[in-house]
C-alpha cells in the first residue's frame, strides 16, 4: 500500500531518492508535496562533543567557586542555537505572529470577475449550452443524500447522528468525493465507535457554529492544520469543505480542495475562467481563508446559470480541460 501523503492524505506517495542525512525523500503524485521521511538522525560527533561539553562545565563547576555572567560572545552563540536547531523554533515564531484581520486580508485576495474576458464569457456560455442540452439536471441522489445530512448536522440533531451514519458520511462518494480517507479510518478505529462518534460532532459543531475564533474561515484553517481538539486526524480540507457542502448548499460549491493538480479551486478558475489565485506556497493567506475565498468567487463567476451548486460543480469538471478553453 502507497505511503499516505501529509498534505492531501492521498496514497500517492513516491519514492525521489535519499537526502544527505540518510533520510527518505518523497513526493506525492497527486497535490506534488515533497517532504523527508522520518526524524532526522543525531551526529554522534554532536553526540560526542556535547558529552564533551558537559563533562567540561561540570569540572569547571567543581573547581571554580565564583559565577561570572555569560561573555556576548557565548550569549551570541546561545541565541544562533536557538534560531538553527530545525525547522519549530521559526514555525512557532510564524504560529504566535497575530493573524492579519479578516477584511484586511480579504482585500488583498484581488481575482474578481471583472477581469474575466469578454472572448472567454463568449466561449463558456457556449459550453454552457452545450453541456445543459446534454445534462439539464443535477444528480436527484445528490440532492436528497444532501437533505438528510443538512438535517443531520443541525444543532438539535448533530449530539443523536448515529455513529454509523457519520462515519458512513465520511467514507461516502455522494455530494464529491473526499479523497483517501484512510487516516481518518484508522483514527475512528483507534479511538472506537463513541469516542470516534463524539470527535466527529465536535468538528463538526465548531465548523459551523463555533465561536472562536469568530471568523469561519479561520475555524476551518484551524481545523486543517491541527490534531488537537476540537480538531480530528484525518478530517481535513476536504471533508471539511464537504460539511460546508452540505450545511450550505446555496453558498459552497462541491469542490473540496482549494489546489490539486487533478483540479481543486485554484486549478479550475485559471483553466475555466483564466483567473490566477495564490498560491499557499507563496502567500501570507491561510488556507481557510483561501478556500472560502476561492469558493466565493468561483459561485460569483456561475452566477444563476445552473438548477444549483452540485450542477455547477459538474459543468466546471466536464468543461475545465476541454479543447475550446486551451
Amino acid at each position: 500500500m502507497a505511503l499516505a501523503c501529509p498534505t492531501c492524505e492521498e496514497s500517492a506517495a513516491e519514492y525521489l531518492g535519499m537526502a544527505d542525512d540518510g533520510r527518505n525523500m518523497m513526493r506525492c503524485t497527486a497535490c506534488g508535496h515533497e517532504w523527508v521521511l522520518g526524524a532526522k538522525p543525531v551526529s554522534p560527533r554532536a553526540v560526542s562533543q556535547t558529552t564533551r561539553s558537559r563533562s567540561t562545565s561540570s569540572t569547571s563547576k567543581k573547581s571554580s567557586t565564583t559565577t561570572r555572567p555569560p561573555t556576548r560572545s557565548s550569549a551570541s552563540v546561545t541565541r544562533s542555537a536557538g534560531r538553527t536547531s530545525g525547522t519549530r523554533g521559526p514555525v512557532r515564531e510564524r504560529e504566535r505572529r497575530p493573524l492579519e484581520d479578516v477584511g484586511t486580508a480579504r482585500a488583498r485576495f484581488t481575482a474578481t470577475a471583472d477581469q474575466v474576458t469578454p472572448e472567454r464569457w463568449r466561449i463558456l456560455e457556449g459550453l454552457r449550452r452545450e453541456f445543459l442540452s446534454d445534462f439539464p439536471h443535477p444528480d436527484e441522489e445528490a440532492g436528497r443524500y444532501r437533505d438528510v445530512y443538512r438535517q443531520a448536522f443541525e444543532a438539535d440533531a448533530l449530539p443523536y447522528t448515529t455513529p454509523v451514519a457519520l462515519k458512513d458520511f465520511a467514507n461516502s462518494k455522494v455530494v464529491a468525493r473526499p479523497g483517501n480517507m484512510s487516516r481518518f479510518n484508522d483514527e475512528w478505529r483507534a479511538l472506537g465507535n463513541v469516542r470516534a462518534a463524539e470527535a466527529f460532532r465536535g468538528v463538526v459543531d465548531h465548523l459551523l457554529r463555533g465561536e472562536d475564533p469568530p471568523a469561519p474561515e479561520d475555524r476551518l484553517t484551524e481545523l486543517i492544520t491541527s490534531d488537537d481538539a476540537p480538531a480530528m486526524p484525518g478530517f481535513r480540507e476536504a471533508m471539511l469543505t464537504r460539511v460546508l457542502c452540505i450545511a450550505e448548499p446555496e453558498r459552497f460549491l462541491p469542490i473540496l480542495i482549494y489546489t490539486s493538480p487533478s483540479g481543486g479551486k485554484r486549478e479550475i478558475a485559471r483553466q475555466v475562467f483564466g483567473l490566477e489565485l495564490p498560491s499557499p506556497e507563496t502567500t501570507s493567506q491561510t488556507i481557510g481563508r483561501l478556500a472560502y475565498w476561492s469558493n466565493d468567487l468561483l459561485v460569483e463567476l456561475i452566477g444563476s446559470r445552473f438548477v444549483d451548486l452540485d450542477h455547477a460543480r459538474q459543468f466546471l469538471w466536464w468543461v475545465k480541460d476541454h479543447p475550446d478553453l486551451a
